[in-house]
Parts: C-alpha cells; structure tokens; sequence
C-alpha cells in the first residue's frame, strides 16, 4: 500500500509537468478537430469546428454556477454545527 502512497506523491510533486501533458494532449485533440469532422452534423451548430469543446466548457461552467449560488446554500452548514469533537 505504501508504494502506491510514495506513487501518488511523487506525482503530486510532477503536477506542473502532469498539466503541461494533458494541455498538449487538448490541444492536438482540437487540432484534430479541425481535421476531422463530423460526417453528417445532427444540429446546426455541431458541424462547426470546436463546437463540442465549447460546448462542455459553456455546460461546465453553468454547473459550478449552480452548484455555487443554488446548491452550496441549501447543503451549507455552521461552523459548529457538529459541536465541539
């Protein structure tokens, strides 16, 4: 179990490296996208190049707006709610 641990940690401290792999991964997938596209679009819009990225972004940050403004009020408790442990 410990080696999984050290594993884990070792790669915590790579983080930086680990984003700079997964933005370059992002952006050939979009480069792709140019290339590559959708055979019959189903909608208007989804036969534009970046469509979909743009789309889960949009989608995306309408859910942590949610989640920050409608859902985090209603689940928010105080501080000492628990009482003292």
């Amino acid at each position: 179990m410990s080696g999984l641990r050290d594993f884990l940690l070792a790669q915590r401290d790579k983080s930086s490296r680990w984003r700079t792999i997964l933005f370059a991964v992002l952006g050939a997938l979009l480069t792709l996208n140019i290339v590559f596209r959708p055979h019959e679009p189903h909608f208007g819009l989804d036969g534009y190049p970046f469509f979909w990225a743009a789309f889960g972004l949009a989608i995306g940050l309408v859910m942590v707006y949610a989640m920050k403004k409608i859902i985090q009020p209603l689940i928010v408790r105080k501080e000492d709610h628990y009482g003292d442990i």
